[in-house]
């Protein structure tokens, strides 16, 4: 049997491939996921992949709580954040996680990420917090706070996780991409910014 899913898949494979061009994502780690309209479910990138291995043979279909329903290998460790996301938050289309090294940087030190351009301020709604779950996948113990966050900041569509990566929030994949690229830019200006 075909996977079904065909534009979905094809959404995470060029988004996918895109970062890891950019090396926004490199080895095996970061993920991404789209959901499927009209159910519980999602299509999120399996555990152990590179991004540049994304594609049909390398995702799966699972419910919100990271049960695999379609597919036959172990969902991302972050799939249970992602199907969190999605559950209180119906406007959340698809989620990109990347470990780029700007934003990723900027956490390191920093409570929020700090807007230098007038665009990024618009378009990433003002606010990107950074979350400090101290682990490389985030504890569901960590969930309540994040949830309570972005309800609090309805705009905020991304957040930053110290000593991890960017996670960022779209209608669609390529909408979850863009911001993506757009708060990897905006903590790059930053860091720039305080030099000299």
């Amino acid at each position: 049997m075909d996977f079904p899913y065909k534009e979905q898949v094809e959404a995470l494979q060029q988004a996918a491939e895109r970062f890891y061009r950019l090396r926004y994502q490199m080895s095996n780690g970061g993920n991404l996921s789209i959901r499927i309209a009209g159910k519980e479910q999602m299509l999120v990138k399996a555990t152990d992949v590179a991004f540049d291995e994304v594609g049909r043979d390398t995702v799966v279909v699972t419910d919100f709580d990271g049960n695999v329903i379609l597919g036959d290998k172990k969902p991302s460790k972050e799939a249970l954040l992602h199907g969190a996301l999605y559950r209180v938050f119906p406007h959340i289309g698809a989620i990109m996680h990347c470990h780029s090294p700007y934003a990723t940087a900027w956490a390191a030190a920093h409570e929020q990420l700090e807007f230098a351009t007038h665009h990024s301020r618009l378009k990433l709604g003002g606010y990107v917090p950074v979350f400090d779950t101290r682990s490389y996948a985030v504890p569901k113990e960590y969930f309540p706070h994040i949830l309570e966050n972005l309800a609090n900041h309805p705009d905020t569509c991304g957040f930053l996780l110290k000593a991890h990566g960017q996670v960022t929030l779209g209608k669609d994949m390529r909408e979850a991409a863009y911001l993506a690229e757009l708060v990897e830019e905006t903590a790059q200006i930053a860091i720039l910014s305080k030099i000299g």
